[in-house]
């Protein structure tokens, strides 16, 4: 009930929760800025791939794990929060782009499997 989400508002950056509600992309559905905010605090305000706490909005990007242009949409499900470096990396093609981010990021097995998933749900190539 109430208490539990209390509870996990708590482990969630607070003003960065409440910049995010209070702006919402104009470019976005509805349900796209809704579920934006709801992921965010599901997920405890941290990346999905490498579980780092996200302190500023140019680190915390919402992506679509089946894109648009391959029919996915808005819906919960088919979003998840990311930090701009893992973001770069799902849509990367450029082999030094993703040697780069990987280096810069250095991901476990566990977190390139995660990784690789939402690569492959785009049509690309698993790293």
């Amino acid at each position: 009930g109430r208490a539990g989400i209390h509870e996990n508002l708590r482990c969630v950056n607070m003003e960065l929760l409440y910049y995010i509600m209070q702006h919402p992309f104009s470019n976005r559905s509805v349900e796209y800025n809704d579920n934006r905010v709801s992921l965010y605090v599901a997920q405890y305000g941290k990346c999905a791939i490498t579980g780092r706490e996200l302190f500023d909005t140019s680190d915390l990007h919402c992506h679509h794990k089946l894109p648009m242009e391959l029919g996915g949409g808005d819906e919960y499900q088919n979003l998840i929060i990311v930090c701009n470096p893992v973001h770069r990396l799902i849509h990367a093609t450029s082999v030094q782009v993703i040697e780069m981010l990987l280096r810069e990021l250095n991901l476990d097995l566990k977190q390139r499997k995660k990784l690789n998933k939402l690569r492959e749900m785009m049509g690309l190539e698993a790293v």
